[in-house]
């Protein structure tokens, strides 16, 4: 049964709790003597001159195997384009598949290699991954922004709308639409989709609206969503109407925003796999066809003053198609400090490993391993020499661990090779979770505002999230974990959430039960929790309701000098202060 314990100085267990996991991350390539090598020597110029792409390519094979470089460039405005780039084939966790990527910057087996761009805007123009980096040590980029020419996704106004019909203005002249077979399509340079999933932001708050949520349109690649009938009433104005039970969201209103998404989620702006040492200074991306940046298998990642939020001077309702960091199967210590998220399509940041569903045992030490998600196909599991657990996908609980000797990517799956007998009977449904790439995550004065969907997503060992202001539609904080949808994992260690703001989060209740929101998707004994240890310490509540937090298949939680308010901005939904259920211990002290 649950034990609820009350007792003073509860912080001294925080402390404990927290000590072994550092605060900072210095970057190996910090306090080096680097050789500065200038872009312009090298042909590196700004202006729009779509063969950059290859003046980059030849730059950068010369630069291969010189260690200590700083490639520093001329400031101003560099044009990137697909059609000279160099081009390869990658499958991207979390992104849509593509059958080649061109890529801008191709960084593999790079070491203590650093870009800067000295205050340079980078414009990119679709389809183009712009930095790759792969089995690469201590690189650095810093000091420059990213944007694209033609966004790959669009901007509409609601003029008018009722429960059935719904008026947009579209600016011709900042995106190229139009209205065939009654779907309604954008073009840009690479590129003609359907119109195929939208996101109403309010006019005055600039988050997603309250009282509406993703509204999907069926389109000729897409089942699910409304079945509008879509004419053009004139040069800039499209008007939607629906049929039969079909209607819109209550909370839509004239005035407000839409973001019109229409182009697969292809490339982030940085993609890094199998890199150690990867920092990231003074860089801001106003867009991305997929996330901000995507890194897997990678060790020590330290992201200092990065954003992901739209131009002031070109302010789109929408900045990233996607999650603004999104880290898969890392290990040592993620480090964000002085980082701000606003506006972009999806999460803040997200950690997790994945699970691997079990599709047969092939030997006595072997196993043929799958993709849980779509999205997940191609992507590497495991290291050689990794820890590895097995367990039913409904109870998340290890029933079998060893380590993996070797891991094969085959057409179809993963052949995986353990140094140990395997179990001869398996639970249903049968996952491998990865138990060494979880890594320790520090996330520090950063602000997450407006965006679509939640602040962070935290399945990992260790984290500490310190000094934060959190202004999201859904819950602040997420810990889920689960091997039925996304297949994200594992469980957390100790997470403590100290000393930030959270302002009128979780207004929309497809993204989060509260403010914080721990709910793994797990069946479990009531001897065994999911996750850990969740502290929340001085934290300042500013809520239009009751609800604080959400918790499920915890093991200890520990609250200590919260502030709490009302504020009234939204209407309240149902919901107590702090709900919970099958934890294990549970102690509140000094909250207002």
């Amino acid at each position: 049964m649950p034990v609820l314990f009350f007792r003073r100085n509860c912080l001294a267990f925080s402390c404990l709790a927290f000590a072994d996991c550092p605060g900072s991350f210095e970057n190996g390539q910090e306090g080096m003597d680097m050789r500065t090598i200038y872009g312009a020597n090298l042909g590196i110029l700004p202006g729009d001159d779509p063969r950059l792409a290859l003046v980059i390519k030849e730059a950068l094979a010369k630069l291969h195997g010189i260690e200590n470089v700083s490639l520093t460039l001329e400031p101003g405005e560099y044009h990137f384009y697909p059609q000279y780039a160099a081009s390869g084939r990658f499958s991207i966790s979390n992104h849509h598949k593509c059958e080649e990527r061109a890529v801008a910057f191709w960084l593999e087996d790079f070491t203590h290699f650093e870009i800067n761009g000295a205050g340079s805007r980078f414009i990119f123009h679709t389809d183009i991954l712009p930095f790759y980096l792969h089995k690469s040590r201590n690189i650095s980029f810093r000091d420059f922004s990213v944007d694209y020419a033609i966004p790959a996704y669009s901007e509409g106004e609601i003029i008018s709308v009722s429960r059935q019909k719904m008026v947009v203005k579209i600016n011709p002249e900042k995106y190229q639409w139009q209205v065939k077979d009654h779907c309604l399509y954008f073009t840009g340079e690479n590129y003609c989709h359907p119109l195929h999933l939208s996101m109403e932001m309010d006019s005055m708050s600039g988050g997603p609206a309250y009282g509406t949520d993703d509204l999907y349109f069926g389109t000729p690649q897409q089942e699910v969503g409304l079945h509008p009938f879509i004419e053009q009433v004139d040069s800039d104005k499209v008007c939607f109407t629906l049929r039969e039970e079909e209607h819109f969201f209550a909370g839509s209103r004239a005035g407000n925003k839409l973001v019109l998404r229409h182009h697969p989620r292809s490339n982030p702006v940085f993609y890094a796999s199998d890199t150690d040492d990867l920092r990231l200074e003074k860089v801001k991306i106003h867009h991305a066809e997929g996330m901000g940046i995507l890194a897997e298998r990678c060790t020590n990642i330290s992201l200092y003053d990065f954003h992901v939020l739209p131009e002031e001077r070109n302010p789109r309702c929408f900045s990233a198609s996607a999650d603004a960091a999104h880290f898969v199967g890392c290990a040592g210590k993620i480090v964000l400090e002085g980082c701000r998220f606003e506006k972009q399509m999806d999460d803040g940041v997200n950690v997790h490993g994945f699970y691997s569903p079990v599709e047969k045992k092939m030997g006595d030490n072997q196993l043929m391993l799958g993709w849980g998600h779509p999205e997940q196909v191609g992507v590497r599991l495991a290291r050689e020499g990794d820890e590895a657990a097995i367990m039913g996908a409904r109870s998340l609980r290890p029933v079998w661990k060893g380590r993996f000797e070797s891991v094969t990517l085959l057409g179809q799956g993963v052949l995986a090779v353990f140094d140990r007998q395997l179990p001869e009977a398996f639970p249903e449904n049968a996952v491998v979770e990865n138990l060494t790439l979880s890594p320790n995550v520090v996330i520090r004065k950063c602000e997450f505002r407006r965006n679509r969907a939640r602040g962070i997503l935290l399945t990992c060992r260790k984290a500490l999230v310190e000094d934060c202001v959190f202004e999201t539609a859904g819950a602040a904080v997420y810990l889920e974990g689960e091997a039925c949808s996304w297949y994200e994992s594992g469980a957390v260690g100790s997470i403590v959430i100290k000393n930030n703001h959270f302002l009128n989060c979780a207004y929309i209740p497809a993204w989060g039960e509260a403010p914080v929101t721990v709910c793994p998707k797990v069946e479990s004994d009531e001897d065994w929790y999911y996750h850990e240890n969740l502290e929340l310490v001085k934290n300042r509540f500013a809520c239009f309701d009751e609800r604080v937090l959400y918790a499920r298949h915890i093991r200890r939680i520990l609250l200590m000098d919260n502030i709490y308010c009302q504020t009234g901005a939204y209407p309240p939904r149902e919901g107590r202060r702090f709900d919970l259920t099958n934890y294990g211990f549970f102690s509140e002290e000094y909250n207002l």
